[in-house]
């Protein structure tokens, strides 16, 4: 279906907001989301949100309500697990909201993309906790836990976040230099 979409459009075109787990599985973010799936679209819909694009990963889950209320706002819906046009997916978005692994959140944010991060709370360490806590200190991004995210949601002025400053190619070189004993 995805692949249909993207080649009909050419690119994910208008206001489009992803919802991407990642690799893994955060089904209490899917499961969430859709059980406030008129709170959730009425959120976007405010931000001039017309297309939504759910990434489930390895979940089973998939929303159930969404794509009827979607249907019914005439905001166009599409779920998937994974694709390999995911760059160009996000290239084209204008909201993303992730999970709070380390790639998908430099990643996102390295396209300029308004992100809000959440954190998933079943695995094994709050290592994302840590990486979403930090980089919204800093001002690059919103982050929460599942139940705040709506509230989040609503609060959040993503004009006001900071665009995360390109890498330095120079600098890690210098780093790995003085590390191996180059220096």
């Amino acid at each position: 279906h995805l692949s249909r979409w993207i080649r009909q459009q050419g690119v994910v075109t208008g206001m489009t907001c992803l919802v991407t787990v990642g690799s893994t599985k955060f089904e209490a973010l899917t499961t969430h989301l859709d059980a406030k799936a008129e709170i959730f679209l009425k959120e976007l819909q405010k931000r001039g949100i017309n297309k939504l694009l759910f990434q489930i990963g390895k979940s089973e889950i998939q929303p159930k309500k969404l794509p009827k209320i979607c249907a019914e706002n005439k905001v166009q819906f599409e779920c998937f697990a994974f694709t390999k046009e995911f760059n160009k997916i996000l290239s084209s978005c204008s909201l993303v909201i992730s999970h709070a692994g380390a790639g998908s959140i430099s990643e996102t944010l390295s396209l300029k993309k308004p992100l809000l991060v959440v954190v998933n709370e079943t695995l094994m360490d709050n290592h994302q906790e840590e990486l979403a806590e930090a980089m919204a200190k800093e001002g690059y991004l919103y982050w929460c836990m599942v139940p705040k995210v709506l509230d989040v949601l609503h609060t959040a002025d993503f004009t006001r976040l900071k665009e995360y400053p390109k890498p330095d190619a120079k600098a890690f070189a210098d780093f790995l230099d003085e590390e191996l004993g180059f220096r």
